[in-house]
């Protein structure tokens, strides 16, 4: 079983910076970026980060959360489907070498060695490219390894979100390309991998279906 095409990595660094320079430059992509950063740094300080901490971000695309983990003292393990935005990830200023890795893996897959170690995760806007429920227990289960505390985001069909992309897909004859997850699947997947919600934000509620999560060992008091 294979992820969504919508997830299909950038096969070159053209590619990639070209997304880097025009993803957020319009007025409401940047305002979904700030307000993404501030969900970021609240749930990474709820998640009990503190200096020194050694953080998986995954996917880590270009590094647009990486100033913000490094703003908490994390040191960072970036990994990517993509090799050409894992290059670009090392571009970021304040990415050393000595203190942060990054290299290409799949979620889907076991974590290289160098990130094993890691006490906490960061994953962003992969879920909903995750179509089906095995995909989505098997890439919990990855990021839940050596009892991580886990910042993640999907999208929650319990909006008016859901209904306009499924107007729009069937007005142009299209499959809708993001999978919106119903609530009770959601939390019944997190329970799969051994987890818990400890905290839920909505990014926009009862509008927008992007939804950010702070998960936990389910037997974590």
């Amino acid at each position: 079983m294979q992820q969504s095409e919508s997830t299909k990595p950038f096969r070159n660094e053209r590619s990639g910076r070209t997304y880097r320079n025009k993803r957020y430059s319009g007025w409401s992509q940047r305002w979904v970026d700030r307000r993404e950063q501030v969900l970021a740094a609240r749930l990474l300080d709820e998640q009990g980060t503190g200096s020194g901490d050694h953080v998986i971000d995954m996917p880590c695309g270009y590094g647009r959360f990486f100033p913000l983990l490094r703003s908490k003292g994390l040191h960072v393990s970036a990994m990517d489907q993509s090799a050409a935005m894992v290059s670009l990830y090392r571009e970021n200023t304040g990415f050393d070498d000595a203190r942060d890795h990054a290299e290409r893996a799949d979620i889907l897959e076991a974590l290289p060695a160098k990130a094993a170690s890691a006490g906490r995760a960061f994953c962003i806007r992969l879920f909903q490219h995750l179509h089906h429920s095995e995909l989505r227990v098997t890439a919990l289960r990855t990021l839940a390894g050596n009892r991580r505390r886990i910042v993640l985001t999907y999208y929650d069909d319990g909006c008016l979100h859901y209904w306009t992309k499924r107007v729009e897909a069937w007005l142009k004859g299209q499959k809708v390309r993001i999978k919106m997850i119903p609530r009770a699947d959601f939390e019944a997947e997190v329970a799969q991998a051994g987890l818990k919600i400890v905290k839920r934000i909505m990014l926009l509620p009862g509008i927008h279906a992007q939804t950010w999560v702070l998960l936990a060992p389910a037997d974590e008091h």
